[in-house]
């Protein structure tokens, strides 16, 4: 695998995307009526690259809302198959750390050994990918508790990764396909020391974080405490069942299928959409609803996001990025969740240790 690290100045990049563009949709962050929101953007002058967060993580143009599987049509003499046609090329462009953390975890999800999601893959392919690293933190965001920033350290995922210097970007390549885009530039090569800036510039941003959670033992203190008056307690007083968290996870990836069919009855196409685990409908399976209550379904997403995730796929499926708390109507935050399952675990052990104290005198 092909890696290298350049210098590039701010007034060279944007005509180098300008060039880019011609051949490549460009989508990135944008300011949106007071907020950042991933658009294809129609000039790299919209592109705002000191963004905070996003509603929406750039997922929605590799894993989409909706899309069509399968289509087919009837013909006299059966029914044809048509083709779902190819993934336009395009480039991602201010990809964070924690967001390029996602995209690996939907990797594992829909590019696993032994099966590979067809629509999936044609868009990851068709994709270049160009993160960023953050200048800032954000008070819901916690990716350095979850080991997913704010340095992106995995080489791995991306074609480039930029690290702001003021008035030029540290850009390092990775693969064949980086460094046919960039060589033609000419540009300088990094140095130690231009590494040695990204570490300041990392452990600077580090030190903002105020939201924190200790995920030495997370796993096994979710799995035991799958009784905990926190979840109905959450449940009753504060969700309202809305999915707001699972729609803007950049690592959710459950959904739903659908048939379209016309009135003419001849052409069919099934599309899937994005579904969530917090609709009452989602477990509901014949003879009855194995997450009929909503702390039921709230205790499963936190589980699933803290615990369970590890055993299926190696990692968290919890990026720290706080988007699930930040647009909650309610605010829960599942890490104040996992905080006091904890204090609970810690109360439990510290009786557990008076008691035998206690029995040897």
């Amino acid at each position: 695998m092909y890696t290298d690290a350049f210098l590039i100045e701010k007034d060279q990049f944007s005509p180098w995307l300008e060039v880019l563009h011609q051949e490549f949709r460009l989508i990135g962050p944008i300011e949106e009526n007071g907020f950042y929101t991933f658009a294809e953007i129609q000039s790299v002058r919209d592109l705002a690259l000191n963004y905070d967060t996003t509603m929406l993580g750039p997922r929605k143009f590799i894993y989409h809302p909706e899309e069509k599987i399968c289509a087919f049509r009837k013909t006299p003499e059966g029914f044809e198959i048509e083709p779902l046609g190819k993934a336009a090329p395009q480039i991602l462009v201010g990809v964070h750390s924690c967001d390029l953390h996602a995209i690996l975890v939907l990797d594992k999800v829909f590019l696993k050994k032994g099966f590979q999601d067809r629509n999936y893959r044609m868009w990851r392919e068709a994709t270049v990918i160009m993160g960023i690293h953050c200048t800032g933190v954000c008070p819901n965001c916690f990716c350095a508790s979850m080991g997913t920033g704010p340095l992106f350290e995995p080489k791995e995922g991306y074609d480039f990764l930029l690290t702001d210097f003021g008035d030029r970007y540290l850009i390092e390549l990775l693969g064949e396909r980086a460094e046919k885009f960039i060589l033609p530039l000419k540009l300088q090569r990094a140095t130690e020391s231009d590494f040695k800036k990204k570490q300041e510039i990392g452990r600077k941003v580090e030190n903002q974080f105020k939201k924190k959670i200790d995920t030495t033992h997370l796993v096994d203190i979710i799995l035991r405490n799958q009784n905990h008056p926190v979840w109905k307690r959450t449940a009753e007083e504060l969700c309202l069942g809305c999915t707001n968290c699972t729609m803007v996870c950049p690592t959710c990836f459950c959904y739903n299928q659908k048939d379209e069919i016309g009135f003419d009855l001849i052409h069919y196409e099934r599309k899937r959409y994005w579904d969530s685990c917090q609709e009452l409908h989602f477990a509901q399976v014949h003879g009855g609803n194995f997450r009929f209550t909503r702390m039921a379904r709230l205790r499963q997403f936190v589980t699933h996001k803290l615990a369970t995730w590890v055993e299926q796929f190696g990692c968290f499926g919890c990026i720290g990025c706080g988007r699930c708390m930040t647009w909650c109507p309610t605010g829960i935050d599942l890490t104040e969740i996992a905080k006091e399952i904890m204090v609970t675990e810690q109360n439990k052990t510290i009786r557990m240790s008076e008691a035998q104290q206690f029995e040897n005198g």
